[in-house]
């Protein structure tokens, strides 16, 4: 926008200097000059500029010398192809060679001289222009992949502490068996020794409470182990443990958005074992792909292999027995079947696994 309004400014100054500006010869070269201004305008080449300013030249040479007042235009072009030093040591020649056909020469050349100054000043501003873009988009660009590289960074950080949280959780557990556990396991062997010993009666009673309590006491210690272990297992890790057992190259796709429940943890996890375990034995599968989702009402698991062994063929024993019992008793949906390999497919309803659908 900038360089229409500055060559309208020059082609103004030119129509100022003009003798004439009603004559044929000089509404000629006007029109002229706007044609040849507006394709290097257009098609912003060196060749096609310079080209176009041969042109003009020798048609205001040889045919209409009234033209001359647009050559600055023309000129205003050619700037940002040459060195500054060189269009203005061009230019004073020009300007000498046509002296004699152009009254006001002086006037002509300080026009010139505007045009190119102008013209220099421009490119500079647009190169200016150009290079804050590019640094805008740059910026952009690297804030972007800094906010993604921080996105990474949050995520691998908070897996990290997931996963140190379910360890701390498991040592807890281990450690509660092999200490608190023992202690107590101690004390009611000790209780029984000291009751069938007893002569007393009324010490008795007595022991029995004591022996009662000390069994209340274990049996909730297990309990809490037991729900620090199932816990304490991260799925994913624990699924690519199993996949490692395979003899197949497996692909794990993993979109768990919330804890799932330990009983369909260990749930998943047990089938899986068997799943890998009858394919290593009874099938010729090269790739294992498995599925563990999250739907709105349900919690999915997919197990499929590229075997190419079909199930008449196949004697998987009680194993997939055992896993069509462990998803009915969790009142999920169980279906292995073949097609184009062997597939076991299981959903379990989230509200018969105890999670809210809120």
């Amino acid at each position: 926008m900038l360089t229409l309004f500055i060559k309208a400014l020059i082609l103004g100054l030119g129509v100022f200097m003009a003798d004439s500006v009603l004559s044929a010869s000089f509404l000629v070269t006007l029109l002229i000059s706007i044609t040849f201004t507006g394709l290097n305008q257009y098609f912003s080449t060196k060749e096609l500029a310079l080209g176009l300013l041969g042109t003009f030249l020798l048609i205001v040479t040889f045919f209409l010398p009234t033209g001359l007042v647009f050559l600055p235009l023309l000129v205003f072009d050619l700037v940002s192809y040459f060195e500054l030093k060189t269009i203005v040591f061009l230019t004073l020649i020009g300007n000498v060679f046509f002296i004699n056909f152009f009254e006001q020469s002086t006037l002509l050349l300080f026009v010139h001289l505007v045009a190119i100054l102008m013209s220099y000043m421009t490119s500079e501003m647009e190169r200016l222009s150009i290079m804050n873009r590019n640094m805008r988009d740059d910026n952009f660009e690297q804030k972007s992949k800094l906010k993604e590289q921080n996105k990474t960074l949050m995520d691998t950080y908070d897996n990290e502490v997931h996963i140190a949280k379910l360890q701390e959780r498991s040592r807890i557990a281990r450690d509660i068996h092999d200490n608190i556990g023992h202690a107590l396991s101690r004390a009611l062997l000790q209780t029984g020794a000291l009751q069938s010993i007893n002569q007393d009666v009324q010490l008795q009673s007595h022991l029995d409470g004591l022996q009662t309590t000390l069994t209340d006491s274990m049996n909730s210690i297990r309990n809490s182990i037991h729900d620090l272990k199932d816990e304490g297992v991260d799925l994913a890790s624990a699924i690519k443990d199993i996949l490692q057992g395979s003899r197949a190259t497996s692909h794990l796709n993993y979109d768990l958005t919330e804890p799932i429940p330990n009983h369909v943890k260990h749930c998943f996890l047990i089938i899986l074992k068997e799943a890998i375990t009858n394919t290593n034995k009874h099938s010729n599968a090269t790739k294992i792909d498995v599925t563990v989702a999250e739907h709105p009402a349900l919690f999915q698991l997919l197990v499929v292999d590229n075997g190419t062994i079909p199930p008449n063929k196949v004697d998987p024993g009680i194993g997939l027995e055992n896993i069509k019992e462990r998803v009915t008793e969790l009142g999920g949906y169980c279906r292995a079947e073949y097609r184009g390999g062997f597939r076991i497919f299981i959903t379990i309803p989230k509200d018969k696994a105890g999670v809210s659908n809120d």
